[in-house]
């Protein structure tokens, strides 16, 4: 048996993106588990011709020391029950079971663990919108391990130049809350602004020419210094009659973005109280202002 080998289930984004960069870095990828012959066509650009790929019926020898699980959330408890059941009478129990969920512990893998199988959970904190992207992405990138066989785990993602960050099965629930709050609901916002954007005669393009800079900036702000210090605009100014003619433009358009608007100044205002740079003054000010236009 290969010592890097592994078997991929699950050749999305994420599964291909994995098995492709671990197979340039001298693993070995003996099987891939596949549901589609759509996704066997999608396996060779990224996988020797040679790999295997089944479906999880037609795999019957457990002959490899990882399986990399890459399949949604909701699949993973009754694929491994279905794992369990199929190599219960595995001469060994050194095989390690990794998924790559954000928010599933390695608990969901329980019915492997209660036949001796070791499993872990090794979350990449990236965005994986193609394998080509996630093939650049998942270089350097940090990883949120929990579970078990730490060093076999931290070998992984050594081999991938990146860093693992240990967190509890309890913590997986608000650190990937942080990872959507940090992506996800961005995109949304800034997404939101395109919309705005376009209200002024600024078109889809137009804004990422144009706004692009601003955003660019801030977030890079934000990744130096501390939150306060990046604050800027109408809160932190104090500056009521800019607060009070965005509201009243909002008035005619879709409720969601005054919803939004008033939430995250709320947000602000508290936040730049709390580290004294706006007085109470003047959050009384903004929350008086907030109240009267609500």
């Amino acid at each position: 048996m290969n010592k890097t080998s592994f078997a991929l289930i699950g050749p999305g984004n994420l599964g291909l993106s994995m098995a492709s960069l671990l197979s340039d870095r001298g693993y070995h990828c003996s099987r891939v588990i596949a549901t589609s012959e759509e996704q066997e066509g999608k396996v060779y650009k990224w996988l020797p011709e040679s790999t295997p790929v089944q479906t999880l019926e037609q795999w019957h020898t457990l002959d490899v020391n990882l399986v990399l699980v890459a399949t949604p959330d909701d699949e993973l408890r009754t694929l491994a029950t279905s794992l369990a059941e199929k190599f219960a009478e595995s001469a060994s129990r050194k095989t390690l079971f990794v998924h790559f969920s954000g928010i599933q512990t390695s608990a969901t893998f329980q019915a492997l663990i209660d036949i001796g199988f070791p499993a872990a959970s090794l979350h990449p904190l990236q965005t994986l919108p193609s394998v080509e992207m996630g093939r650049k992405s998942l270089i350097n990138c940090p990883w949120a391990f929990e579970g078990e066989s730490r060093e076999q785990c931290q070998s992984l993602v050594d081999d991938l130049d990146g860093n693992m960050i240990e967190i509890s099965a309890e913590a997986k629930v608000p650190y990937h809350l942080a990872a959507v709050f940090a992506s996800n609901l961005l995109i949304a916002l800034e997404d939101m602004a395109v919309d705005i954007a376009q209200e002024a005669g600024i078109t889809p393009d137009q804004f990422v020419d144009s706004f692009g800079p601003l955003i660019k900036q801030t977030i890079n702000n934000f990744l130096q210094k501390r939150t306060v210090e990046v604050i800027s605009g109408p809160v932190r100014r104090n500056d009521v009659h800019t607060i009070q003619k965005h509201l009243a433009w909002m008035d005619t358009a879709d409720e969601k973005y005054r919803k939004v608007y008033m939430e995250l100044s709320h947000y602000l205002s508290e936040l730049l109280f709390a580290e004294d740079v706006i007085s109470i003054e003047s959050l009384d000010a903004l929350n008086q202002t907030f109240e009267e236009l609500e």
